[in-house]
């Protein structure tokens, strides 16, 4: 179910930035109101200066009768322009590259930089390293083959998930960089896109398996809560240290939430995947390497929400109805993934695992039998 919330969020936004702007769009159609980039747009407007003709430059290929195209400001460092819906184009404003879409679904992949890309990049990295980030073709043809399997293998062993990908998740972005500089990432800044670090060189579809389902599990649950108030009867950016009195916890209320849910869908997908027989043996002992992984967490987060729920005497004092039914679902998933796994991915050694899960230090920890 579309959030019809944020499509009218976007289009009073539209109204007050160019009101003319929504006299050529369909307002009756709402992908164009969950264009990824006007979220982009938007927030860049809080801080920056951005030309007064970018809004309309942006959205051109949702307008309903086409007009000459206008092209100044979407330029990125390799001089090509990418417009929603219509592709790249150089500098003469002619068509160099259509919108690459995955196969076998409707989710475009990004893997070339342009300019609003630059402002999503630049809030997620650390420190003015965003001219860190690589988008390139050579990473484009080394990881799209295996992109594409993994997309192939969720939508063929979790049917009723992949829609609800499809459903939220308009576009991918491939990039490579230092996980200090920033790990994969869905934000708020460009909802509707999930973005993939491909830093190390040996990732094949289990990462990307693993990867999709963690970070469109993020662009689901972000669309899910828009409306926060409807599920959380507490303040949801409470930082949960204060309850928990772990003093290394940094995450409030609302992120470790969101994390549970990633969970959920990650051993969801991994699972469903492992169940179709599809991995070799090297592949099988990755993935299981990794729901092992996940499962320590998802116990440390649900020990944490259950501190949580100690503090205000009752789950029903935290969350709404409809809050409770997302979290019913969490709790039911671990279960169902410890009882089915947990006695083999017990014997796993994860002493030398750093924050994102890594199997070149895995099996040398835990060898292949």
């Amino acid at each position: 179910m579309t959030n019809s919330k944020i499509v009218e969020n976007i289009q009073i936004l539209l109204y007050k930035d160019n009101s003319s702007l929504l006299e050529k769009l369909d307002l009756e159609d709402d992908k164009p109101f969950l264009e990824p980039l006007l979220f982009t747009y938007f927030n860049a407007k809080n801080d920056k200066s951005l030309p007064k003709d970018v809004l309309e430059e942006l959205m051109q290929g949702y307008f309903m009768k086409k007009e000459p195209l206008n092209i100044s400001y979407s330029y990125g460092k390799e001089l090509l322009a990418y417009l929603p819906e219509l592709g790249y184009f150089n500098e003469s404003g002619q068509k160099v590259q259509e919108c690459y879409i995955i196969k076998k679904t409707q989710i475009e992949l990004l893997y070339r930089p342009f300019e609003l890309l630059n402002y999503v990049f630049e809030l997620a990295s650390s420190d003015d390293t965003a001219n860190e980030i690589e988008m390139n073709t050579s990473l484009f043809e080394k990881f799209i083959p295996k992109i594409e399997k993994a997309f192939r293998l969720i939508k063929e062993n979790c049917p009723q998930h992949f829609k609800l990908i499809e459903q939220h998740c308009r576009r991918v972005v491939l990039f490579k960089t230092k996980p200090e500089i920033t790990n994969s990432f869905e934000t708020i800044n460009a909802l509707g896109m999930a973005f993939f670090n491909a830093y190390q060189e040996d990732y094949d579809e289990i990462f990307f398996i693993d990867d999709i389902a963690h970070q469109t599990g993020h662009i689901i649950m972000t669309a899910t809560l828009f409306e926060r108030k409807k599920h959380f009867l507490i303040d949801e950016n409470e930082i949960i240290k204060e309850i928990t009195k772990n003093e290394s916890e940094y995450r409030s209320f609302y992120i470790l939430f969101h994390a549970l849910y990633t969970y959920y869908t990650t051993l969801l997908c991994l699972d469903a995947c492992l169940e179709s027989r599809y991995f070799d043996k090297r592949q099988t002992h990755e993935a299981m390497g990794r729901i092992g992984f996940y499962l320590m967490k998802y116990k440390i987060d649900l020990t944490n929400f259950e501190k949580i729920i100690n503090y205000y005497k009752a789950v029903q004092n935290i969350l709404s109805q409809e809050g409770l039914e997302i979290f019913k679902n969490i709790v039911e998933r671990y279960f169902e993934m410890q009882n089915k796994y947990g006695n083999q991915v017990s014997v796993y050694n994860y002493n030398n695992q750093p924050y994102n899960f890594t199997y070149s230090n895995f099996i040398k920890l835990n060898p292949i039998n």
